[in-house]
């Protein structure tokens, strides 16, 4: 529909200081609520708008998704926990409706130059793949949406063989987090961060999982568009599953992902 904010090319339209979310946030698992990265990558570049007595980048990003967040419009409360030359501390929650829906807490720690000393910056090649593959080819597991609008959000190429995030696989943000201005490098790691879950996992497993956080620990901010997905995920019989990722740019490592997810029998609706 011409005009429509749910059309518009970009994750959100920010519009009388909200955040109005496109159907490029529509997650897989309900139509009507969006992909946690969305609120994810929303939530970083909240925090990256707050002013520092020092320059600094985000080195830890904790998200908790507390609900799932509807297409609807999202108010921000952003609030200085902590402010110092070294270090800040940020949360920053989002709500609907009057209901906080996901909430991050970020470290910020001052940059520095450290020279040409010879350190473990876990810097190397990483080639991209030769020959791209787009995931809308590929069947979901489950009864869900067969495209939901955050399947076109995102590219990806995969490499390797395994689960349904075939390890490592290339993914790239198509749209900016919010209209008419840039993504930043943090809020494409968030997002992307988000994508960890069930990586590695066969398909054939009797259970299906959504994630209830994200921790994001960031080396440094990737270069380029595209970054490189890999890791494990494991379930205990409790339900209770577990995420370990690494998320890379060609040059090497730029971060770290934890994540803690809620895993139910198949034919248990998420939420």
């Amino acid at each position: 529909m011409a005009g429509d904010p749910l059309q518009l090319e970009a994750l959100f339209e920010r519009r009388r200081g909200t955040f109005r979310p496109t159907l490029y946030t529509q997650g897989p698992w309900d139509p009507g609520a969006q992909f946690g990265g969305a609120p994810s990558a929303l939530l970083a570049t909240l925090v990256e708008g707050v002013g520092t007595l020092t320059p600094m980048r985000i080195a830890r990003l904790t998200v908790d998704l507390l609900r799932p967040a509807p297409l609807a419009p999202l108010s921000p409360v952003v609030q200085v926990v902590r402010q110092g030359k070294r270090i800040q501390i940020v949360a920053a929650s989002l709500f609907a409706g009057g209901t906080e829906v996901a909430r991050a807490s970020a470290l910020r720690i001052r940059t520095a130059d450290l020279g040409d000393a010879p350190l473990p910056t876990g810097e190397a090649s990483v080639p991209l793949p030769a020959e791209p593959r787009d995931v809308e080819e590929e069947p979901f597991p489950g009864p869900v949406p067969a495209r939901p609008g955050s399947r076109r959000a995102v590219e990806y190429l995969f490499e390797g063989q395994g689960g349904y995030f075939r390890d490592p696989a290339w993914v790239r943000l198509r749209v900016p987090v919010v209209l008419g201005h840039p993504s930043l490098p943090v809020a494409r790691l968030a997002y992307t961060a988000d994508l960890a879950n069930g990586i590695g996992q066969p398909r054939a497993l009797p259970v299906r999982g959504i994630n209830a956080d994200v921790a994001l620990n960031v080396l440094r901010y990737p270069e380029g568009e595209w970054l490189s997905l890999a890791g494990r995920s494991w379930i205990g019989r409790t339900g209770i599953g577990q995420v370990q990722a690494t998320i890379s740019d060609t040059r090497g490592v730029v971060a770290t992902v934890s994540m803690t997810r809620i895993v139910d029998p198949l034919g248990v609706r998420p939420g």
